[in-house]
């Protein structure tokens, strides 16, 4: 039994100011859409819906206080139905898909933020 899981997460995000400074804008994120793209067979794709696939991702970023970089949080929840061939498997195989499968959600969370909070930023400080 193989797994292959290429997500794409479809992310809303915007701007805002932080309360008791409101030169500081705070860059939030919150999935609106999701395509899993699971293959449990090479070429044998399974809808998302067919597993119960639920997939939310939000967060919250603001510059670091050294204003080098940026800091806070993005977390996500998923969960879903295991295919009858994958509930065969040993308990240890498939916490290591799950830390595979988590971890591929956490990168493209993170490289859909960095590129929108780009183009964000830079449209908060074309405003002023």
């Amino acid at each position: 039994v193989t797994l292959k899981l290429a997500p794409t997460v479809d992310i809303k995000m915007w701007t805002g100011l932080v309360r008791n400074d409101p030169n500081l804008p705070v860059f939030a994120l919150q999935s609106v859409a999701f395509d899993p793209q699971v293959e449990i067979l090479p070429g044998m794709s399974i809808s998302p819906e067919a597993l119960g696939i639920e997939i939310e991702v939000v967060g919250e970023l603001r510059a670091s206080d050294d204003g080098k970089g940026l800091t806070g949080k993005i977390s996500f929840e998923s969960g879903g139905k295991l295919p009858a061939p994958m509930r065969l498997l040993p308990e240890g195989v498939l916490n290591a898909a799950t830390a595979t499968i988590n971890q591929t959600v956490v990168n493209f969370a993170i490289k859909s933020f960095e590129k929108g909070a780009i183009a964000k930023y830079q449209e908060h400080l074309e405003s002023k």
